[in-house]
């Protein structure tokens, strides 16, 4: 079939338009070309990281939302976000899919969308040559797939600093990608300690079976216990809190290594106090960005293979547990209003998008 690019059909996508403020506003959507699909959205996963960053106006650079998938100016308005579960519509002769096939996208909120199948290039956030659209196993339902790129978060982690058998790892921060990044330690982590001011993400975490979930005021106290003085071997700092990852700091020991997961937006200043523990110790902070992995395993673990890994993974993983709450697509504005008020009483939260046109 000849797919003509110029016949349009109408969707509706999350624009921020000024800080703290989500609105559901009009797009055009293209017919698919040779190498693309025209997607249906079915649920998507409202991240409360980045995606939160940038809905506060929190950001200092337009690199910090710069994908192929976005669109608008910086710093408003601005359709950001990546995390789209969908049902492919019409594909594309040269596509790969067919027309009923799930996808995982790294696209906005939108009802409609026509991407592109390959690699695609890009910003900061998705360098040249990465591929921004996945098809979903039959193994994993919705509820699942839309967590697939915070996993895919915490899996990198993981590959930039991994946990040796017996290793003694600290968590801080039990939001989604902190709790995922737990999930991954505990496979090999001889004694884990999580860490959260939250008591409800405390009993959350509950699933991840560690040997400490703490306050942080009581994480050095847990770190003296469970490791005999030695401070641990990985402290992974999931929260964006600085004085946790001054914390992180504190509590690692000698010639170990803090993984700084969590995004802490270009407004943030983050003031650390290096002496005595980060000179005396020989320690190492390691950045962690989905992006890529780290120096070293980019010739072999490149977006599809992680990927690949995050899905069969994933189908082992309750996710209902980690959802706290279901919005209507109409209703979006609503769901970050939520995770910017009562980030107490939120945890992943979903857009579900119905009969959406």
């Amino acid at each position: 079939m000849d797919v003509t690019t110029t016949e349009r059909s109408a969707a509706r996508a999350v624009w921020f338009t000024g800080p703290r403020q989500a609105e559901l506003l009009a797009e055009e959507v293209r017919r698919p070309g040779p190498e693309e699909v025209l997607v249906r959205g079915v649920a998507s996963l409202v991240s409360a990281g980045t995606e939160m960053i940038v809905y506060r106006g929190e950001t200092r650079s337009r690199l910090e939302t710069d994908m192929p998938t976005s669109a608008g100016e910086y710093p408003f308005p601005i359709k950001f976000s990546y995390q789209i579960v969908g049902e492919v519509e019409e594909a594309g002769e040269r596509s790969g899919f067919a027309v009923g096939d799930r996808v995982f996208a790294y696209h906005p909120h939108q009802s409609r969308f026509t991407m592109a199948c390959g690699r695609v290039g890009g910003g900061l956030l998705a360098p040249s040559g990465r591929t921004l659209l996945f098809a979903v196993p039959d193994a994993l339902d919705n509820d699942q797939a839309v967590f697939a790129n915070l996993f895919g978060v915490a899996l990198t982690c993981l590959l930039d600093v991994p946990v040796r058998i017996g290793d003694c790892v600290a968590v801080a921060g039990l939001g989604v990608v902190g709790s995922f990044a737990g999930h991954f330690a505990r496979k090999t982590a001889g004694r884990l300690i999580l860490v959260d001011p939250l008591a409800s993400r405390r009993e959350r975490a509950a699933w991840i079976g560690a040997d400490a979930v703490v306050h942080p005021d009581d994480a050095a106290a847990a770190i003296e216990e469970h490791t005999e003085g030695r401070g641990v071997d990985i402290y992974i700092e999931a929260s964006g809190a600085p004085r946790a990852l001054q914390s992180a700091i504190e509590g690692t020991g000698k010639e170990g290594t803090v993984a700084v997961l969590a995004y802490y937006g270009g407004n943030k200043p983050v003031s650390l106090t290096l002496a005595p523990e980060f000179h005396i110790r020989r320690l190492k902070i390691v950045s962690s960005q989905n992006a890529m992995v780290g120096s070293g395993l980019q010739p072999r673990w490149d977006t599809e293979r992680r990927m690949g890994v995050v899905m069969e993974q994933l189908a082992t993983v309750d996710t209902a547990r980690l959802i706290s709450h279901r919005f209507p697509f109409e209703r979006a504005p609503e769901a970050y209003r939520l995770l910017d008020e009562h980030a107490d009483e939120a945890f992943g939260v979903v857009l579900d998008y119905g009969g959406e046109a």
